[in-house]
């Protein structure tokens, strides 16, 4: 029984080192700083999954204590708040051995939660909208650039239109940061997921891995909430709806990103089935991600695939 707990302890106390040591890079080295702390649960999933959450939990709460004598209280509550939940979450779902998409599902939800908490946190203790002052960096940042464009001489009136377009850019960008968010949880549950599932494989542990990826394949209603998503553009632009505009705009990113995902899927498996070359396939995808009218087309074939069960994939949804 003693050798049973000195075991978890020893391992939960090295995982929490390591995770004091991500911050620790995060907070004093700006240029590997913001990776290392996407990847700061790995060492609480790793704890999790082989002793159990309640070791992970405990192994967060210590590192959040150390972090904040270390660095700063602020510090500690971004990266235990903004992460930690995260790691305790995908911990227990690769321990239980859940479904890879139930798995990917769960940890954006801890992920977005998580991201909500760190600006709910922010706003109270600092006072001020932690959103709103990344607009304004990028609005700043677009004032520098324009000042930029009449330092080198260019014409009066193509900087006008030049300003005009980078002022549309960013309403557009402050409409669609909730979607940006939910984006954003996924993209960094997935990457947690994958350097997790790497790390346990060198450990001799095997993890349910995600199906090759010309085999993705989609729940068949997003293309439903994409169309509905459309008409809620629609209806709140012209009919001046501000609220429901804006919605239907962050439904619409998060679909139409779905929908890409379907189509780029779709492509791989007709790069394979029609056994196209490389450089073919090389050159098709540097115009689907530098093309809008190509990654346009592929978000179609994604929808397409998606009604109509293409690859005749469809099967059981988790």
């Amino acid at each position: 029984m003693q050798h049973n707990r000195v075991r978890p302890m020893v391992e939960g106390g090295i995982l929490a080192s390591i995770a004091i040591v991500f911050a620790l890079i995060s907070a004093y080295m700006p240029f590997v700083g913001p990776f290392v702390n996407l990847i700061w649960p790995v060492p609480i999933i790793l704890l999790g999954v082989r002793h159990g959450y309640k070791w992970s939990i405990m192994a967060t709460f210590v590192a959040g204590i150390i972090i904040a004598m270390l660095v700063h209280p602020l510090q500690a509550v971004g990266v235990v708040v903004g992460f930690g939940l995260i790691g305790i979450v995908l911990g227990h779902s690769l321990r239980s051995e859940f479904h890879p998409v139930k798995t990917l599902l769960w940890g954006s939800v801890a992920s977005l939660l998580s991201k909500v908490a760190v600006l709910l946190i922010s706003a109270a203790v600092m006072g001020i909208n932690p959103l709103n002052m990344q607009t304004e960096a990028l609005g700043q940042a677009f004032d520098q650039a324009v000042q930029m464009y009449r330092s080198l001489g260019m014409k009066e009136e193509d900087i006008a239109t030049i300003a005009t377009n980078m002022q549309t850019m960013l309403q557009f960008m402050k409409i669609i940061l909730p979607a940006g968010f939910v984006l954003a949880a996924i993209a960094d549950t997935y990457l947690n997921f994958m350097i997790a599932k790497i790390v346990l494989k060198k450990l001799g542990q095997q993890v349910p891995a995600f199906p090759p990826f010309k085999d993705w394949s989609m729940p068949g209603y997003i293309v439903y909430i994409y169309l509905l998503a459309l008409v809620g553009m629609y209806w709140g632009n012209s009919r001046h709806i501000t609220e429901l505009y804006h919605i239907a705009v962050n439904f619409q990113v998060i679909t139409s990103t779905l929908l890409f995902i379907q189509g780029l899927a779709l492509f791989y498996f007709l790069s394979d089935k029609y056994k196209l070359s490389r450089l073919s396939r090389g050159i098709i995808l540097f115009l689907i991600f530098t093309n809008g009218l190509f990654t346009q087309i592929l978000v179609v074939a994604g929808a397409f695939d998606m009604a109509f069960d293409y690859r005749q994939l469809r099967g059981p949804r988790y």
